[in-house]
């Protein structure tokens, strides 16, 4: 057995990959080939107590609200096999192993339009995640950070997350920054967990009135004009198969 990636390039729009077997060279039969379709794969990274408990406090699944949102939107693409999204604790993307039980297992091919969306802390390791995918190969096209923690020395001896500042690798880079008007509890955290101020780096980086907690807020905010970064998250996965 022998596997075999194929790129077909039509404008840049679409690739294929395909496998098949070894036969004798005398049997001339037609075989069918299993050709897969470009695919575009979304993780979504909760932030502490997203996915599992976090100090007695949670899970809340802030980061599912999101996901659940955005894939009932491409529910048609996911019908044709074409998109795929999961979500991950922030401590599920740190480190190569939980990496590559994690996530890798989730892209098919290493030219696979991947997108990455970060809450809180899922926001600081999802960015170190774009890099060390990209380092190994991966296409990671999309890096969304929603009001990303991650600098207090105090959260980083508590939490699963990486030490040094992310230097996030994406062909598009959206950070939203929580700035309420009215605060939370929520807001208190981030606060303790020191918020990633970003100055510079991503292709859009902006102030949304919302809460920390609120990830599905901060995700549909309009900021770009009429569009949030689920509207251009969508935009970028469309034109994969434009």
């Amino acid at each position: 057995m022998c596997a075999e990636t194929v790129t077909c390039e039509k404008g840049n729009n679409y690739k294929l990959h395909k496998e098949h077997t070894l036969t004798d060279k005398k049997d001339v039969s037609v075989k069918a080939v299993p050709v897969e379709s470009t695919k575009a794969v979304v993780v979504f990274v909760g932030g502490a107590g997203d996915k599992e408990s976090y100090y007695f406090s949670g899970p809340y699944g802030n980061i599912q609200e999101a996901r659940k949102y955005f894939d009932e939107r491409v529910q048609d693409l996911a019908t044709e096999g074409k998109y795929k999204s999961d979500w991950l604790g922030y401590n599920q993307v740190k480190g190569k192993k939980d990496i590559q039980r994690y996530v890798l297992g989730l892209i098919p091919y290493k030219s696979c339009p991947v997108y990455i969306v970060g809450h809180s802390l899922g926001g600081w390791n999802g960015a170190h995640l774009t890099k060390i995918m990209s380092e190994w190969g991966y296409r990671v096209q999309m890096l969304v950070t929603l009001d990303p923690v991650g600098e207090g020395a105090l959260v980083w001896l508590g939490s699963d997350i990486y030490f040094d500042r992310p230097d996030p690798v994406a062909a598009n880079w959206v950070n939203i920054k929580a700035t309420p008007s009215k605060r939370d509890s929520s807001d208190g955290v981030a606060d303790f967990g020191e918020k990633w101020l970003i100055t510079c780096g991503p292709s859009l980086n902006v102030n949304v009135d919302t809460n920390h907690a609120n990830a599905l807020g901060l995700f549909t905010a309009r900021i770009a004009g009429n569009k949030s970064a689920g509207d251009l998250l969508f935009d970028s996965i469309m034109e994969e198969f434009s």
